[in-house]
């Protein structure tokens, strides 16, 4: 598995932090029709740190993961990010052959 992940602090300011609110699930659902994305997750620091906010969009391929990275509907969103005052930092990333299973339940 493949990832475009993105890393960022959330708006302080009231007004983008409301702008902010309104629009990620249209975000989510525009990284989501991507070609080739799988899933989506997002993380927030529990202790404030930087950057607060990690986000993992999931696809099969590397290949696909770097086509996304190049897309317009990629682009759209962190324009979107970026108009709230985020700006994202974007990593490629795969899951590493040595990550063990979930220990069942």
């Amino acid at each position: 598995m493949a990832y475009v992940m993105f890393q960022y602090d959330r708006p302080t300011d009231t007004h983008r932090w409301n702008d902010y609110n309104q629009q990620v699930r249209d975000w989510i659902a525009q990284l989501l029709q991507i070609p080739g994305a799988v899933s989506f997750v997002a993380y927030r620091t529990s202790d404030g740190a930087s950057p607060d906010t990690i986000t993992m969009l999931e696809f099969r391929t590397v290949e696909d993961t770097r086509k996304a990275q190049a897309s317009d509907q990629l682009r759209k969103v962190l324009d979107g990010l970026q108009s709230v005052g985020v700006t994202a930092q974007v990593l490629l990333v795969e899951r590493s052959p040595f990550t063990p299973e979930p220990i069942p339940a």
